[in-house]
């Protein structure tokens, strides 16, 4: 064998050697940025898994503040009503000692009669006041409950707004490391068949030296 034929096939094998050594490094790398990436990825999913269960804690929390602040509302509302109601009886009994006073004045009740109505109505009235100020107290006591509810209710939708961002980053951030993956796992293919493609043509040309050399030695 000629030392020009040795020479060719020598460069052949060289060729084949660095386009073999260049794809490991590129198959290497790739393999690296691919782990790295489904790192990520994983990272991102238990995030978003995460957030998801915080979510559905604070529904679960921001439904049982709005239904207690809608039973307080209506406790409120009824109390209200009642109060009113005990109120008008109040007024009705008022008017009736207005009209006891006129009876006495004009003669149609005896003062011993006129006695024992009034303090039969001045105890109903007395009654009635103090389960009105009792109703009040009650009525006062649920407009502090359901302000401590609203104010809970206004911090929970504002903690649901802020991990609505959380997620809409995260699964931002989860689509752009799939697009990376995928783009990743595209670029290892293209560099594999480029690679070999060029290590076919290099061990082509090597033969085609080699056949080149010894048809011109013979």
């Amino acid at each position: 064998m000629s030392k020009k034929t040795l020479t060719v096939l020598m460069l052949g094998l060289v060729a084949v050697f660095l386009l073999s050594s260049a794809g490991c490094v590129s198959k290497k790398r790739y393999k690296t940025l691919e782990q790295q990436n489904a790192q990520q990825l994983a990272q991102a999913n238990a995030r978003i898994d995460d957030l998801v269960q915080k979510n559905d804690a604070l529904d679960k929390s921001l439904k049982d503040s709005q239904a207690a602040l809608t039973g307080a509302q209506a406790e409120t509302k009824k109390l209200a009503a009642d109060a009113a109601s005990l109120n008008g009886q109040i007024a009705a009994l008022e008017a009736q000692k207005v009209e006891l006073d006129k009876a006495l004045a004009a003669g149609k009740e005896t003062e011993v009669s006129y006695q024992k109505k009034l303090r039969s109505l001045n105890g109903s009235i007395a009654a009635l006041k103090k389960k009105v100020t009792e109703m009040e107290s009650q009525i006062a006591a649920k407009d502090a409950e359901i302000a401590s509810l609203q104010r809970t209710e206004a911090s929970l939708k504002a903690a649901a707004e802020e991990q609505d961002k959380k997620m809409a980053a995260l699964s931002a951030d989860k689509d752009a490391l799939t697009a990376q993956l995928d783009k990743t796992a595209a670029g290892k293919k293209q560099t594999t068949l480029i690679l070999g493609v060029l290590l076919a043509l290099a061990v082509l040309l090597a033969i085609i030296g080699f056949v080149r050399k010894r048809s011109a030695a013979a």
